[in-house]
This record gives C-alpha cells, sequence and structure tokens, in this order.
C-alpha cells in the first residue's frame, strides 16, 4: 500500500508548494512525471557514485569500515588528492603475529583461537575470537596488501596500503588451509590415483571385454579385473604395462594418407592466416611511409624558418617513437609471415612420436592419446602378455603386429573427414 492511499483513507490529501498538480487526472499526471523524473535523477546519481566507488577500488584505495589491525587513514593520489586508505594500528603486530605463527603449518584454527587469545587479541566484549572470525581473517587478501571486493568485481587489486604479510605467506597460509580440508586432501588422492593409472578404464579384460580396475596392495600398482566371473585372470603390475604400451606406441605410425591430409589441412588454414597477415603488414608499411613523409616536411619547415629547433626535435621525437613501435610490430607479422616445412614437419613429428608424447605427458594427454589411437580401447591377455585390439584409429597403422593382435570383426570406424579435430590438445 502507497503512502498517497494510507493518508487517503484518513482523509489527508497531499498538495505541493512548488508543483502544479492536485486530484485532476491531468494533476495526477503531472505528479507522476515528477516523480519519475525525480526516481531517473536519483538512479542516475546512484550509477555515477558507483562507478567512482569501483573506480577508486581499482586504483587500490579502501572504501569501507577498518579491519582488525588497521584503522582509517588517508593518503593522496597522483593529483594530490586525498582518497581513503587504511593503515596498521596498534593491533597491527599481533594480527601479524597470529598470521605468521599459522604460516608454520603446526598448528589447527582451534588451536589458533587460544593462540589469539594468549596474546590478548579479543572482540570487543572480551570474549575470545570465534574460529570462523579467524578463518575469514586468514584468508583475506587485504592483509597482503590488496583491495578485494565487489567494487573490483572481487578479484585481488594492489592496495595502497601497507600489507601486515607478504603475499607469499598469504598464499602459503592458503595452501595450509587447503591442506587441511579434508575434502580438499580426498580430492588430490584422487587426482593421484588418477595420475598412477592412465590405462584404468581403457584397458580391458579379455574375459569380460569390459574396463580393468587399479590398486595398490602393499603399495605395489595393479591393473586388474574385479569382477567375480573373472577370478584368475591375475593382475599385471602397472609399470610393467605401461612399459609394455609405451613399446606398442613405438610401433604405430601415421598412416600416408593421414600425413598427405594433414600437410593439406596446415596449408589451407595458413594460406588464410597469411592474407589477413599480408592485410595488416601492408598498412603498418603505409603507415611508416608517412611518417617518413611527415618527419621530411618538419624538417624542411625548420630550414625554411617557419618553426623552431625545438618544436622540429619534439616532432621528430614523436614520429621516431611511433616508427620504433610500427617496426616492431612489422617485424613479429613478417616472422609470421612466412610458412615453411618446419610448421609442417612439427605436427607430423608429434604425431609420429606418439610414444614419447605419452610418456611425457599428463594424465589428460594420456587418455587423449590413448583414445585417439585405440579409439574403442584395447584388450590385455595378461596369461598370454598379448595386446588384443578392436582396430586401430584410421589415422595410424602398426608397422609391427608382433606384440598385437587385431580381431577379426566388422568395424564401424570410418576415416575422419576433418583430421584435425581428432588431434589431442
Amino acid at each position: 500500500m502507497s503512502i498517497r492511499s494510507v493518508l487517503a483513507s484518513r482523509g489527508i490529501k497531499i498538495r505541493s508548494a512548488t508543483e502544479p498538480f492536485d486530484d485532476s487526472p491531468m494533476g495526477r499526471f503531472v505528479e507522476t512525471l515528477y516523480v519519475s523524473v525525480a526516481q531517473l535523477d536519483n538512479d542516475t546519481k546512484r550509477d555515477m557514485v558507483v562507478d567512482n566507488m569501483r573506480r577508486i577500488a581499482q586504483q587500490g584505495y579502501w572504501q569501507h569500515k577498518p579491519i582488525r589491525g588497521y584503522r582509517m587513514a588517508t593518503v593522496k593520489n597522483s593529483e594530490g588528492q586525498p582518497r581513503p586508505s587504511i593503515q596498521p594500528n596498534d593491533e597491527g603486530d599481533k594480527v601479524r603475529d597470529i598470521l605468521m605463527r599459522f604460516n608454520q603449518g603446526d598448528i589447527t584454527e582451534a588451536k589458533l583461537v587460544r593462540y589469539a587469545a594468549a596474546i590478548g587479541i579479543k572482540n570487543r566484549d572480551g570474549k575470545p575470537l570465534s574460529q570462523e572470525t579467524l578463518h575469514k581473517m586468514l584468508v583475506r587478501p587485504e592483509y597482503a596488501g590488496y583491495i578485494h571486493d565487489k567494487f573490483t568485481n572481487f578479484e585481488s587489486v594492489e592496495g595502497k596500503h601497507e600489507g601486515l604479510i607478504t603475499p607469499e605467506v598469504y598464499q602459503q597460509n592458503l595452501h595450509i588451509i587447503r591442506r587441511k580440508n579434508k575434502e580438499y586432501l580426498l580430492g588430490m588422492k584422487h587426482s593421484t590415483t588418477n595420475e598412477l593409472y592412465p590405462l584404468r578404464r581403457f584397458m580391458l579384460c579379455v574375459n569380460c571385454h569390459k574396463p580393468m580396475t587399479a590398486c595398490a596392495p602393499s603399495d605395489s600398482p595393479r591393473y586388474f579385473c574385479a569382477r567375480p566371473s573373472c577370478r584368475g585372470t591375475g593382475s599385471v603390475m602397472a609399470s610393467i604395462i605401461h612399459a609394455k604400451f609405451e613399446e606398442l606406441l613405438q610401433q604405430i605410425e601415421p598412416s600416408p594418407e593421414t600425413v598427405k591430409r594433414l600437410k593439406s589441412i596446415i596449408k589451407h588454414q595458413a594460406v588464410g592466416e597469411l592474407k589477413s597477415i599480408n592485410h595488416e603488414i601492408a598498412e603498418l608499411r603505409d603507415k611508416l611511409n608517412k611518417i617518413a613523409d611527415i618527419r621530411a616536411k618538419a624538417i624542411q619547415q625548420f630550414i625554411s624558418g617557419k618553426i623552431s629547433e625545438e618544436d622540429k626535435q619534439i616532432v621528430i621525437d614523436n614520429l621516431d617513437n611511433e616508427k620504433l613501435t610500427i617496426s616492431e610490430d612489422l617485424e613479429q607479422l613478417e616472422q609470421q609471415q612466412t610458412l615453411g616445412e618446419s610448421s609442417i614437419e612439427y605436427a607430423l613429428n608429434y604425431m609420429t612420436n606418439i610414444a614419447k608424447q605419452w610418456y611425457d605427458g599428463d594424465l589428460e594427454l594420456k587418455r587423449k592419446l590413448q583414445n585417439l589411437v585405440f579409439p574403442q580401447g584395447f584388450e590385455y591377455d595378461i596369461k598370454q602378455d598379448r595386446f588384443i585390439s578392436v582396430g586401430i584409429s584410421p589415422l595410424y597403422k602398426c608397422i609391427s603386429e608382433e606384440n598385437i593382435t587385431f580381431k577379426a570383426i566388422n568395424s564401424t570406424m570410418v576415416t575422419p573427414r576433418r583430421v584435425e579435430l581428432l588431434l589431442p590438445g
């Protein structure tokens, strides 16, 4: 219910001494118009204030109540105008002591509460700080000299105030907090475990034809099939099967059709890029020619006495600086202008040395390469020590079938039209 309705229910009418409106239709229209204009003015001013506060925050100034360990202060900007900031107060050393104590890594946040109380850090009511309050202090980038609020979109901006700790100590504290977090540790453990078994869910059981699992009994990482129907199929050490799989990849190389198509793709892509580069190069060379003309005219005007030597030197210095920047850009574009066989050889070398790429790559790259060469995975007969595959990617061919057996089944694989979409990365 509006204020007007409440007043009207009590027999009270609104009259304005400066605006010509009443209870007539025209009067209500004028009233609505005045209110809308006032609202627009308020909204405009609000946006201007928010923009100014955002700009000030991006410059590193503090616009809130001081946090524990600091008091309000003012600093001057480059134009000599005062701006709000904070500086350490008498409690700053104690706050620094708490942050540095946690940085040693041998104390929990719960024990840190008691440590803070022991050195005299308490709430205004004299009670010890809560663990939640201490946690917020540990993760506040302001203590490392940054500004971090809604006006910076919660991104850390270098502040104008003095930090109680260094950014390195702040990052170390964050790392300690993560290491003490059980969910984080479980995630780290899971990630580390995955790194040990890149072939898990990729290597298939020869008996049930389903993905194998892996574990590390007695710190001996192994692959095996845990299904009841596959008992007796055995297990294989991860280090052994990884070495054998690397040897297998060494027997695989790109097919001739892949090499031909890849060269065509790279050249086609390069031609498109070169058109844009050539256009940019032409524009930069035109700019250099114009700079040379302006430079020559400035010298002629100086000789004829139309400008002073100081004015001539200013013009030449500005032109030389602009010329230097353009020349650097031009040099970079000219280096990209030449395609050369090196780009093609690099791409082919990447595909040819797939065993080395798999060995050196992280978990994500390993899995991409595995799926690239064996889209349907492969089986491994632990007892017969043989790889069994339903097919290899049409991008590659196996130069030796000594260690791998291909199943004679119908394959639905079709040579892809766009090779580059299957390349890892």
